[in-house]
């Protein structure tokens, strides 16, 4: 997952490459000699191709180097200004080709595309094999070509810059209902499903790392944590999704962070990591103090990756470095506000706060952000504000000096999304320890509020949101969850053991005395490794709500098979009731009843209907 640079979309076109005979679905193009790509007269790269890079003098006994690209990009960052990448590699000999893909369709869309450009390169050049440097989540697709669809014949070695390999905690939260609109809103398409911590773990990486052809021994990995560091326009927006990892398993304790990808993800299981993680010394493991768009360019890495474009597989410059997991609990000092949530982004300071960390998502520059106390105005947040989002801007700030009591966010801006953090105070904690179950075994969440002396209300929102290889689901099944109090901060609920193959996202909120926190995660079920698409999960009532979006009135269509009477839940995004009562008694067969939300705030909800045990939730959009 990468966060593309507008300014460099701009910049790049086509004009001055010459085109090639293809017979696929994608272009081939010619590059000139790599003095006369200017990037300041051509624009961007839009489709799939592959971009041949001018061949050296005596480069026949020298490998053919394919650079693949990220999430976002279609290979625009290789040639971003300033990045001399193509030009280093012509002058030490290389032979190369630069391929765009998809932007955004994720790993098995983009390995497919791969696995046949890497048939057509390997043709074109007519070698054997290739070595591929692969930046994020080329990565991924590098190893769905290699082992999914058989083409690990065709690459000789991998070199990875930054590829989440083990998810990334911003995929998690572009998958919860009130932030879908994340996924558009910074360009990451369809394919963030694919690249979130619970997708990565509970799915892929055991179909790929058990594949009978999986080769790990020919990755070399190179993860960042300098997320803070960036000299890029996009450096600002890596230092907001770097604050967000911190919160998210991405801290110091596993390694760091670049901005998007967690140290401890960036290497592929049974692969070499060549840089280290951070430390504590401010003079060591300075080579790896980048975040994840400057790690693309040429002065950050091509003197530490061009050894291993040739150098021996079987002598590697010291013996692999252990794998740093993430942690088997993952921890919550934060809340989340959403322009879509419904609701009142108000946060409570308490005198054991300690600093309080702002970090938002917004649509437009001059948007202003404002925090209203019980008896006094604050003036607009000085926030650091950047743009490297497609459609949007981010901004960030801390603040030491705020009086304990209730403070509001207010803002002029219509699409938004902040998180705010406390650098004490309760901690909320879930158990990743499994984040697979089979289908047909009961699903067990267990999670742990530290920091208050007291049973406190924990719900959870769980949605099946995508079969097994990262499509949406037509229609998946919603439930809204209490979790049981077991005592000493613990709280444990058990699922439905008739849970639907399929990957679920989960929003825990728990809520107390002066502080509420959230969590977002997720887990697989699934009878065995294999890609086969499923289809959503019935309903145990069956029910409609219409229209959607909703104005003030929903109308709830269902049906019975005897007279009952059924009440009606309203929730927020994070499983709270905001309103409910009793619908009434209905007749057997086809009923139709409507329930008023004009009171109600826009964002996005959940409609719980029931009838004694058995109960059906549809999500809804609030104008």
């Amino acid at each position: 997952m990468k966060f593309i640079i507008s300014t460099f979309v701009i910049l790049f076109s086509l004009i001055c490459l010459s085109p090639t005979q293809a017979q696929n679905d994608f272009g081939e193009y010619q590059l000139p000699h790599p003095l006369l790509l200017n990037p300041l007269f051509v624009g961007s790269i839009n489709d799939s191709a592959i971009f041949y890079g001018d061949e050296p003098q005596g480069s026949d006994n020298k490998p053919v180097v394919v650079y693949v690209h990220g999430f976002i990009d279609l290979a625009n960052l290789w040639f971003a200004p300033g990045n001399h990448i193509y030009e280093k590699s012509y002058y030490a000999g290389y032979r190369t080709a630069w391929v765009a893909m998809t932007r955004g369709e994720g790993m098995w869309s983009n390995g497919e595309i791969l696995a046949e450009m890497l048939e057509e390169i390997t043709d074109h050049y007519g070698v054997d094999d290739v070595v591929i440097v692969a930046h994020s989540n080329g990565g991924k697709a590098s190893e769905v070509a290699m082992f999914h669809h058989d083409k690990y014949d065709l690459v000789d070695r991998v070199i990875t810059l930054g590829t989440p390999f083990k998810g990334t905690g911003l995929a998690d939260i572009a998958e919860t209902p009130a932030f879908n609109w994340l996924v558009d809103f910074i360009g990451l398409g369809g394919g963030t499903a694919t690249s979130t911590t619970y997708y990565m773990e509970g799915v892929a990486r055991p179909i790929l790392d058990n594949d009978s052809d999986n080769q790990p021994s020919k990755f070399i990995n190179f993860g960042a944590w300098g997320y803070d560091h960036g000299t890029t326009i996009a450096a600002p927006t890596m230092v907001v999704g770097g604050n967000i990892l911190n919160y998210m398993g991405g801290g110091k304790e596993t390694g760091g962070n670049d901005g998007v990808t967690p140290y401890y993800s960036s290497t592929r299981p049974g692969g070499y990591q060549v840089w280290d993680g951070w430390c504590w010394n401010w003079w060591c493991n300075k080579e790896s103090k980048f975040d994840h768009i400057d790690i693309t360019y040429a002065y950050v890495m091509w003197d530490d990756i061009r050894p291993w474009l040739e150098a021996p597989m079987g002598n590697r410059m010291a013996a692999p470095k252990p794998e740093i997991a993430r942690g088997e609990m993952i921890e919550s000092n934060f809340e989340m506000f959403s322009a879509y949530d419904g609701n009142d982004d108000v946060f409570t300071v308490n005198e054991n706060s300690g600093a309080v960390s702002v970090n938002i998502l917004h649509g437009e520059e001059e948007n202003i952000f404002t925090l209203a106390g019980k008896s006094n105005r604050l003036q607009a947040l000085e926030m650091t504000k950047s743009q490297g989002m497609k459609k949007g801007f981010s901004s960030s700030t801390v603040l030491t000096d705020l009086t304990p009591g209730k403070y509001r966010l207010e803002t002029d801006a219509d699409r938004y999304a902040a998180f705010v953090a406390y650098e004490n105070g309760p901690v909320l904690k879930y158990d990743n320890t499994n984040p697979t179950f089979e289908s047909g075994e009961n699903v067990v969440l267990n999670a742990v509020l530290e920091g208050v002396d007291k049973e406190a209300a924990l719900s959870a929102v769980v949605s099946l949101k995508n079969n097994l290889d990262g499509t949406p689901v037509s229609q998946g099944r919603l439930a809204i969850v209490d979790f049981r109090y077991l005592g000493e901060g613990n709280y444990t609920v058990t699922l439905p053991s008739d849970l639907e193959t399929g990957i679920y996202n989960v929003i825990l909120n728990a809520e107390g005395k002066g502080f509420r926190r959230s969590l977002v995660t997720g887990f697989a079920v699934m009878t065995n490794a294999r890609l086969t698409p499923q289809t959503g999960m019935e309903m145990d009532l069956e029910m409609n709500t219409f229209p959607n979006p909703v104005v003030d009135q929903v109308n709830i269509s269902f049906k019975t098979d005897m007279e009952a009477e059924f009440t009606i839940r309203v929730f927020d995004a994070y499983g709270r009731v905001v309103d409910g009562g009793n619908l009434g008694t209905f007749a057997e067969g086809a009923n139709t009843a409507n329930w008023d939300l004009s009171e109600l705030a826009s964002g996005v909800y959940f409609i719980e209907l029931a009838t004694g045990n058995t109960t059906s939730v549809n999500q809804i959009i609030k104008k």
